[in-house]
Formats: C-alpha cells, sequence, structure tokens
C-alpha cells in the first residue's frame, strides 16, 4: 500500500468524502444508503466534533473517513457524563481490508484522550472493534437509552479505568434519526446505481437484534 495520510476533513473534502463514503456503505447494511447524507447533515450540527474527524489519504485520494459527534451517558442519579460516538466510519471497498479503518480509529482515539474525553459509545461488530479495546456496554453498566444491552452496543475507555465509576443510559446525536425522503432527495446529486439483497445485510439484521 503506497503512503496513508491521515488528517483533519477541510471543506474541500466535503463532496469528496460524501461521495467515497456512498462507494463504502452502499448496499452493505441496507439496500442503498444514508450514510454519505448523514455525513452530510453531520458537519451542521451542534454535536459535531469537527477535531475528531478525519480523513485516509492515498496519493491525494481520499479513501476513507471517520466522524465523531456528541454523546452522553445519563446516570441514575441524573448526573450526565459526556462521551464521544463515531460513524460513520467508511473506507472504500477497493481499499478495505489494509488496516485504514483501524488508522483512523487509533488516530481518533489518540487525539480524543489529548482533548480530554473520557468515553466512545458505538454500535458496532464486536468480532471487529474488539480489536480496538472496545468492550460491552454492559461490562460498564452502560445501557442503550431503553435499558437494553444489545450486542452491538459497545464502549471504549479512552485511557485506562475513564469510565470508572460511570454507568446509565447512553444517547447519542438526534442527527442520526435520518429522514428517508431526505436521503432520497440528497441522493440524487450522484450517479444513479443499482440497489439490491446482499448477505451483508442479513448480518447486519441478526446482529442488531441481539442483546446481552
Amino acid at each position: 500500500m503506497e503512503s496513508l495520510t491521515i488528517r483533519n476533513e477541510v471543506a474541500a473534502d466535503y463532496f469528496a468524502v460524501e461521495e467515497m463514503t456512498r462507494e463504502a456503505f452502499w448496499n452493505v447494511f441496507q439496500q442503498g444508503s444514508d450514510e454519505h447524507y448523514l455525513a452530510h447533515v453531520l458537519r451542521e450540527s451542534p454535536d459535531f466534533v469537527p477535531e475528531l474527524t478525519f480523513v485516509a489519504e492515498i496519493a491525494g485520494k481520499i479513501v476513507g473517513s471517520i466522524f465523531f459527534s456528541k454523546s452522553f451517558v445519563l446516570a441514575e442519579n441524573g448526573e450526565r457524563h459526556e462521551m464521544l460516538t463515531f460513524g460513520p466510519l467508511g473506507v472504500l471497498p477497493e481499499y478495505q481490508g489494509q488496516g485504514i479503518g483501524g488508522a483512523l480509529i487509533k488516530k481518533a482515539q489518540a487525539t480524543a484522550r489529548e482533548l480530554g474525553y473520557r468515553g466512545i459509545i458505538i454500535y458496532g461488530y464486536p468480532e471487529y472493534y474488539q480489536q480496538f479495546g472496545f468492550r460491552p456496554g454492559k461490562e460498564f453498566g452502560i445501557s442503550d437509552p431503553e435499558g437494553n444491552y444489545p450486542y452491538a452496543h459497545l464502549a471504549l475507555e479512552v485511557y485506562p479505568e475513564a469510565l470508572k465509576g460511570i454507568s446509565g443510559k447512553a444517547f447519542e446525536s438526534q442527527v442520526f434519526q435520518v429522514d428517508e425522503a431526505a436521503v432520497a432527495a440528497f441522493d440524487q446529486q450522484f450517479p444513479e446505481k443499482e440497489r439490491k439483497v446482499t448477505t451483508s445485510q442479513q448480518k447486519f439484521a441478526e446482529t442488531v437484534t441481539k442483546f446481552l
């Protein structure tokens, strides 16, 4: 693999990142994709964390990116603990399996530590994210907003024991509640692509309906 550069996203990258994200997620979790729209609207959200939003570049071409937003854990006593969430994290299909996603995660984690953040909470495949230190939210007593412990609900301590003494319900930004009509309208500016059913969609559906 040619030399990989990881840097913060800048305004000139926006459309290229959205194109890349669309390619990375098309037909992976659903027929089509809404992640490129999410990337677009996330930048305008008050929960967006630009300092932790990075692109991966090879020979001047953007091949991956990671977006961060603010989230929080609401404790039983009403105390609110500020957290982070990332997503979308995408890599062009032809560059997947080369460690680019992992490099983006590690860069963001190191920067989050420098900025004083304590934890990162995501929904993702445990078999992939555990290599970066993510553990089931249940191990920390961190549930979803309904008080359940989904199999895919994961938490990472940004530094050792960063989440010690923190438990409660985790809430992510409302920006993740995307409007399907808005997604369809936004997608019109991109080349038409076939929407189809894939085995990865079945795996995703099975994963998000499992609980601990």
